[in-house]
């Protein structure tokens, strides 16, 4: 082979290899754009937005409660007689020192005017044992009566005096009797059933007219853990405690304060009896009704997020983070305490972080999302139109 045959050759493999080279540039130009064409086929997940806040976060200990009337009292008749008059109606609201019930009075009412008369007659048989114990004591100065005569002059003088004070006392009695007649209520509260009906006999002290629960102020009674109870007694040393009482289907929670620690911690269960008190005066809380128990401790700055931003995987909680390019990272978080519906970050958050709340199911690291627009907007959600 010559020279000339040589360099064709050469040249030939020369121009093989240059092609090779740009087609698998090529091919490799053309990989990339597919890649990039499918990255950028993948929608983004709608998501609910919010922020982590660093805020003021008071830390309860929660119970489940029974609300109880402060003062319950059973209304009966302290006299025998029937029952002449209603004046409320079953469940009425009353006040102290409303009349509420009445006795028939005309027994007794007869009875006065009988003792009334019967004072007068010993009234005046003490006068006349008076005059004649007088004259008696002069006639006995003159020696004109014996002694014992003149003794029971002085013993019927005394006599007819003590025959008016039991006379005096009868009265009184029947007054008072007259007085339990007309029956009044003892405290404010609300009247529950009422259980006779008017013209039917009522034995004093026995029969039950009504029963009058005292719901304002009311008191709830709960349980807790009796581990905590070093907790409540070394933050009630200091200061009141306050405690919030939530009932099922009511948006606001009434507020109270601990006033009772039980000086027992029940061996059987492990718990201690505490009381609650409260104004109630909008009749929000209702004896019998079980209601949720938050007793707060104290207060601290902590980042806070809702509940529903808070996942659970293999490796524990975390949440969902959005960066500025509208992707999301995962962020291991620890959480000291759930406090309602809000979770209270120990580590992994800072303040204003942007965290995913709703819509964490299609998200995976690096995914790319649109904010969902929401009807409404409150302090932890954001609002916008998908971009």
């Amino acid at each position: 082979m010559n020279s000339s045959t040589q360099f064709t050759a050469s040249k030939f493999s020369r121009l093989v290899s240059y092609a090779a080279i740009i087609i698998f540039v090529c091919l490799n130009i053309q990989g990339c754009r597919d890649d990039k064409k499918v990255e950028n086929q993948i929608p983004p997940a709608p998501v609910t937005i919010g922020k982590a806040e660093l805020k003021n976060t008071p830390y309860y200990l929660t119970a489940i409660g029974v609300v109880k009337a402060i003062d319950t009292i059973t209304v009966r008749s302290r006299v025998t007689g029937y029952l002449s008059k209603i004046y409320i109606t079953n469940g009425e609201y009353v006040k102290k020192g409303q009349k509420i019930f009445t006795m028939d009075p005309s027994p007794y009412q007869a009875s006065i005017e009988q003792l009334k008369a019967e004072l007068a007659s010993n009234v005046t048989k003490y006068a006349q044992a008076k005059r004649d114990y007088d004259r008696y004591r002069d006639l006995m100065k003159r020696k004109v009566v014996s002694e014992e005569n003149f003794e029971q002059k002085r013993l019927d003088m005394k006599t007819a005096s003590d025959a008016i004070a039991v006379t005096q006392a009868k009265l009184k009695n029947a007054q008072n009797d007259l007085n339990y007649c007309f029956i009044k209520s003892p405290i404010n509260g609300l009247a529950g059933y009422i259980n006779p009906t008017a013209g039917n006999l009522i034995e004093e002290n026995k029969d039950e007219l009504v029963i009058i629960n005292k719901i304002s102020p009311i008191a709830v009674d709960f349980y807790l853990p009796q581990k905590f109870l070093s907790e409540v007694q070394k933050y009630s040393a200091d200061s009141t405690l306050q405690v919030m009482a939530i009932s099922e289907g009511v948006d606001k929670p009434e507020t109270g304060e601990l006033t009772f620690i039980d000086n027992n911690v029940n061996t059987k269960t492990g718990t201690i009896w505490m009381q609650a008190t409260f104004k109630n005066k909008d009749r929000i809380l209702w004896p019998g009704n079980y209601v949720e128990i938050r007793l707060k401790l104290f207060e601290e700055d902590a980042v806070q997020i809702p509940m529903q931003a808070t996942c659970t995987g293999p490796d524990g909680k975390f949440v969902w983070i959005m960066n500025q390019n509208k992707t999301v990272e995962m962020r291991p978080v620890t959480i000291s305490r759930r406090s309602g519906k809000i979770d209270i970050i120990a580590e992994g958050l800072k303040d204003q972080e942007t965290i995913i709340i709703d819509g964490q199911l299609r998200l995976f690291p690096g995914a790319p999302v649109a904010i969902k627009k929401l009807k409404s907007q409150n302090a932890t959600t954001q609002t916008g139109k998908g971009e």
